[in-house]
């Protein structure tokens, strides 16, 4: 059995990690935040996140960006198609349905990704200088 690490105790044991814990819920809150200021649920903030204007996405493929069951993926569609965000296309294989960006969807897609950049807690505060270093961190462990 696993025993549980108090906050304390993790804080103390490696102040590196509990820092970027503690930036992965402020980059959340944020994220939270900006899709909730569009009226959109997390799970359909994400999906148009993963949605290339003017090219058409399989409703697996999203799944698998998404790391949902295709099922529940259906369902997120769907509420975005009925708010006129995305289509549903069929390919030349009637078996699959594609989804694609709508122009209001490509108009909400961008204004929620300066809305994510905008104020984003990863590098608020942090000069120019400072996020070129972040940024070439990030790709080194990537």
């Amino acid at each position: 059995m696993v025993t549980p690490v108090t906050a304390a105790e993790w804080s103390a044991a490696s102040p590196l990690e509990a820092e970027l814990v503690a930036l992965v819920g402020r980059i959340w809150g944020h994220f939270t935040a900006r899709a909730a200021e569009l009226n959109l649920s997390l799970a359909e903030a994400k999906a148009i996140q993963h949605l290339e204007p003017g090219q058409a996405m399989p409703m697996r493929a999203l799944a698998a960006r998404l790391h949902s069951n295709p099922s529940n993926v259906t369902v997120v569609v769907a509420r975005l198609e009925a708010r006129n965000l995305l289509e549903r296309q069929v390919s030349d294989d009637r078996r699959v349905k594609g989804v694609r960006l709508t122009s209001a969807g490509q108009a909400l897609k961008q204004k929620f990704e300066a809305r994510l950049i905008a104020d984003h807690p990863a590098v608020r505060g942090l000069s120019q200088e400072d996020q070129q270093v972040m940024l070439a961190i990030l790709r080194r462990l990537s």
